[in-house]
């Protein structure tokens, strides 16, 4: 698809929000025990009496949702993970490539790597978003061709660039540089196709599904990207910021 039309539909219809309050991150929380508990069953939905799924990682992360403006209602939610005050500390995809017994070769990150770097996870969709026969049993939306189908539903499948992107503008403007993620390696060929340079730092691992590593640099990134993919990325900045858009969002509901 076009990355003009994709940018062009996208911000129709979605608009990127901070979670900077409790009752946003909480929005945020219910959102993820929705997906990940209800609909997935990845989770013990005994472990969270009160509807909000949250782990440790959740105090040193930065989240931001994603509002679909027609509606006024949150379609889906990502955090980015920081480790600036407790370095030490593995970031969750390295405990996942552990578990998987493929850890992190940290040789070429230099020390104290984990204080400019931050990792992109808990990425989650409401299923009014992604329910594709091909995406029942995964978190989030594919980046893919949708030429035949309505603008709307068109867009969706975008949905998971816009939720990376609203993460990597959350570490750009906190001087990261270096964001890591895991993700299946189809999602990483298509945000390149965009010039979203995911590079593998690992082999493929089972971790509910075939994962890969995978880092953006800062530099790289913006070299790299789309001249339409950086536009969208400066409207999502300015989203962050709080910067009302000028446009007006239609009143149907998808």
């Amino acid at each position: 698809m076009d990355a003009k039309r994709i940018v062009e539909d996208f911000l129709h219809y979605f608009a990127v929000v901070p979670a900077e309050t409790e009752a946003l991150r909480r929005e945020a929380f219910r959102i993820r025990y929705q997906v990940y508990a209800e609909e997935l069953g990845w989770e013990d939905k005994a472990r969270f009496p009160d509807g909000c799924e949250i782990d440790e990682f959740d105090a040193d992360a930065v989240i931001c949702l994603l509002r679909h403006r027609p509606s006024a209602r949150f379609a889906g939610c990502v955090r980015l993970v920081m480790r600036k005050h407790h370095p030490a500390a593995p970031f969750p995809f390295e405990l996942a490539m552990r578990h998987a017994g493929h850890p992190l070769d940290e040789s070429a990150l230099g020390d104290g790597w984990r204080r400019s770097c931050g990792e992109i996870s808990r990425i989650a969709v409401v299923s009014q978003f992604r329910r594709r026969r091909n995406e029942r049993d995964r978190p989030d939306t594919d980046v893919d061709n949708s030429d035949t189908a309505t603008p709307e539903r068109r867009v969706f499948p975008h949905i998971a660039m816009g939720l990376y992107l609203g993460a990597a503008a959350m570490g750009l403007r906190r001087g990261l540089e270096s964001v890591f993620a895991i993700m299946e390696p189809k999602l990483a060929r298509r945000l390149r196709l965009y010039g979203i340079e995911f590079e593998a730092v690992g082999e493929p691992f089972e971790h509910r599904g075939t994962r890969v590593p995978y880092r953006l640099r800062r530099d790289s990134f913006l070299v790299s990207i789309s001249p339409a993919i950086r536009a969208l990325l400066d409207v999502i900045e300015a989203d962050l910021d709080g910067t009302p858009r000028k446009d007006e969002p239609r009143d149907a509901a998808p």
